[in-house]
């Protein structure tokens, strides 16, 4: 398949049609992040906790409830919960990690998946290059998805991405953000897209905005559980919001639900202390998967 410039994409992946529908599953449950900041936990809902107390007396077993992670989705989109045994979610927290971390990670709604490999894909970078998730082996690869003129979580995640880069100091050259386009009425790409300049990413050398053709573009957002719908105005385009990080050997190891308030204008924001420690939550999980 050719995309807008000519080159060959490839597109292929090992999710199931159920991983990627559990990706942008709706529930009615919505996260305490700050709580999670602040305890290392995020909530579980009374509701849950009830049913399973009764369920366990009612069968007379006894055990620990495991852990349960909630994220939200970016803007408009409903809370979610996507615990799921498709995903093959773990429940465990890696011990040699410090309680900074876990909090971020409960903050940034992290989800750690088990035994999945990172579909693999070929788009094109704002420098109209070829750019190949293959050709990432060896580094962390953050990959995230918003749409190419800047009117969706764009400022809020390209300004998280930029502080995760600084962050990151001398482990940048480890890391790579991918970005795909989500909006399919501006499939172009240029180093002066809005996507990169709005939030201060175009001299960002470790930061692709990548796009295609429709098709190869739609193939990436069913792969990673993008829902991408159009309004009935060309402009009104909205997508649920999801980050993954794969690791270095190609490994799909987690995902996260960037989130942010949306103005009644359909502006997107979030408060410096929130982007800061959602940066740092980006930086500290792409260094804990280096080797």
């Amino acid at each position: 398949m050719a995309d807008t410039n000519g080159e060959r994409s490839d597109v292929s992946g090992e999710l199931t049609e159920e991983q990627r529908t559990s990706i942008f599953r709706a529930a009615n449950t919505k996260a305490d992040r700050s709580a999670a900041f602040r305890t290392g936990r995020v909530p579980v809902p009374p509701r849950f906790i009830l049913w399973t107390v009764a369920i366990l007396l009612a069968i007379g077993l006894a055990g620990e409830i495991i852990d349960h992670y909630f994220g939200s989705f970016g803007g408009n989109v409903t809370a979610t919960s996507l615990v799921s045994p498709d995903l093959h979610v773990s429940t465990t927290t890696t011990p040699s990690k410090g309680d900074g971390l876990v909090a971020l990670e409960g903050y940034m709604g992290l989800k750690l998946i088990g035994s999945a490999k990172a579909g693999t894909f070929s788009l094109t970078n704002q420098a109209t290059q070829p750019w190949s998730l293959a050709s990432q082996k060896g580094k962390v690869v953050v990959l995230t998805f918003y749409n190419s003129i800047c009117n969706d979580i764009c400022p809020v995640l390209g300004a998280e991405i930029r502080e995760a880069h600084q962050l990151l100091g001398l482990q940048s050259s480890k890391v790579v953000f991918a970005i795909v386009n989500t909006d399919p009425n501006q499939l172009s790409a240029s180093p002066q897209s809005e996507a990169l300049l709005e939030p201060g990413l175009s001299k960002v050398n470790s930061v692709s905005f990548l796009t295609g053709n429709l098709t190869n573009l739609d193939r990436v957002w069913t792969m990673y559980g993008v829902k991408v719908d159009v309004g009935s105005r060309a402009n009104e385009v909205t997508h649920n919001n999801v980050l993954y990080f794969i690791g270095p050997d190609g490994q799909l190891d987690a995902y996260a639900m960037p989130f942010a308030t949306e103005s009644n204008s359909g502006r997107f924001s979030l408060n410096d202390s929130s982007i800061h420690h959602y940066a740092q939550a980006i930086a500290e999980t792409a260094v804990s998967l280096m080797p």
